[in-house]
This record gives C-alpha cells, structure tokens and sequence, in this order.
C-alpha cells in the first residue's frame, strides 16, 4: 500500500487544536495566531464521559503489569502497567511518524512491536499519531492514537481509519464493571471497557466529521471513508475491533451529552 501524498502534512495542518504541557498541567487548547496553541483551554472528552455517561470508577486502565520487554523491571508493583502504557503510547507516536524503513530499522518495546505488527497484518498504515479534534462551541477536545490509511492505489478508494490502542485489558474488555447499563444516550450498553472505548472513540471520530474543511481537503486527496478501531494489545496478542454503526451514530449524541452533562475539566 502506497499512503497517499501528503496526508499526514494535510492532517497536521488542519488540526484545530494542540496539546500543551505546561507547568500549570496539559491540557488541550484551540490554535492561536501562527498554528500555536494559545487558544481557549478545551475540555478533554474522555474525562467529560467519564463524569457524564460511565457509571462506575475512571476508567483508568492496569495497576501492575508483566513483561516480556527487557526492561520489564521498570514495569514492576503498583502503578506499572500505566507507567508501561504511557511509554508505549509515547513510542508509538514516534515511530507513527516516521517512514516506514526508518520504522523497520528501530528498537521496541515488545508491546510497540504488536502494536504495528498488528497494523500491518489488517492493513493499515500508520500516516500521523496524537492528531487533535475538537469542537470550538463546545469547548470540547481530544486526540487520536493513530491515524491510518487503508486501501488506496490499484483503483481502491483510500480510508482513514482512527485507531485507539488499549493496552492491559487480557480477557477483561467485555465485563460488565457493574450489573446496570451506562447512562443516556447509552442507555442499551452495559458499562464495561470495550463500551467505554467504543463511546470515546466514537465521540473522537465525530468531532474529525466535523471538520468539513479538512474532510473536503481529504476527498480531493482521493480519502473516500473515514472509520474507527480500537486495538487492543497484550503480552500474548492483539485484537483488533472495528467501530460498529451503532457506535458511530452515537458520537454526535454522545457530545451534546457531554457538553450538557458534569463538571468542565481537562
């Protein structure tokens, strides 16, 4: 598969939004003059779910983890598999960004290694990671994992695909944290981290179909779709999940809920 040219630069570009560190937190921000993000602060998505549409605890992923990785010692006793997850996700992004040769040349985390292993056995080409979407009226925010190409080339029409990676959750993704259903506008799903995931990212993929701007740029680039998945990834596999419909006609819903529903935040 053969990424179409200049995406990755057309997705940075029309990004309305951008992290930003400081000493006083991180945070997302809308762009200011010069592409800077100097704009208002944005509340985070998946804090405003978690506060408006879960009904059990943050969903804060693994207290400790095993691994296969040789400095697993550093992912040792409580707080280690968030500690392993945040360097994964760190590594991830960086090597997303690269090309593929430079990519194939670098050392990994053994979970970095399944991460695009696993893009690569579905297809997809990482093109930009960490892209930021948000929604200026409601003062909402996040930012995607990954983006993907799927297809393109030979006559098939390219797909961009917005991909969440879990890792920590062998076995877990699919029980119920309690014995009720989330709340509106996820009233027929039970509470549990896949449903969790899907919300988020479904409410991600909305805020990018918002952006009419950067989807007509997009069409003219020959992108016909956009889509979603949540990979998941372990020490034993990965598993991959397409976002079914019912998810994705929610994402607008699921942001007006959240912009009516708990505390602003970051």
């Amino acid at each position: 598969m053969v990424v179409v040219r200049g995406l990755k630069a057309l997705l940075q570009r029309t990004a309305p939004s951008k992290l930003v560190r400081s000493r006083t937190g991180t945070c997302y921000r809308l762009k200011g003059p010069g592409g800077k993000g100097t704009g208002p602060r944005l509340a985070g998505v998946a804090k405003k779910l978690s506060q408006t549409v879960w009904t059990g605890e943050d969903d804060a992923g693994t207290s400790t983890s095993t691994s296969g990785d040789r400095a697993g010692r550093a992912w040792r006793g409580a707080g280690g598999g968030l500690r392993r997850g945040a360097a994964v996700d760190a590594q991830v992004t960086r090597c997303a960004r690269m090309s593929a040769a430079k990519r194939g040349a670098t050392r990994m985390l053994a979970l970095t290694r399944t991460v695009f292993s696993a893009l690569d056995h579905h297809g997809l080409a990482p093109v930009d990671a960490q892209r930021c979407v948000a929604d200026a009226r409601r003062g909402l925010g996040t930012a995607a994992d990954l983006v993907c190409q799927r297809g393109g080339g030979a006559g098939v029409p390219a797909e961009l695909v917005l991909v969440e990676i879990k890792c920590g959750y062998p076995g877990g993704r699919k029980k119920a944290e309690l014995a009720r259903a989330m709340r509106a506008p996820l009233e027929k799903a039970k509470d549990c981290h896949l449903h969790r995931h899907f919300a988020q990212l479904s409410a991600t993929l909305a805020l990018l179909e918002a952006e009419t701007g950067t989807l007509r740029a997009l069409k003219a680039k020959g992108v016909a779709r956009l889509s979603g998945a949540l990979l998941y990834v372990d020490d034993t596999q990965s598993v991959l999940f397409e976002l079914p419909a019912w998810w994705r006609k929610r994402g607008e819903a699921l942001l007006a809920r959240i912009t009516r529903g708990g505390r602003r935040g970051d």
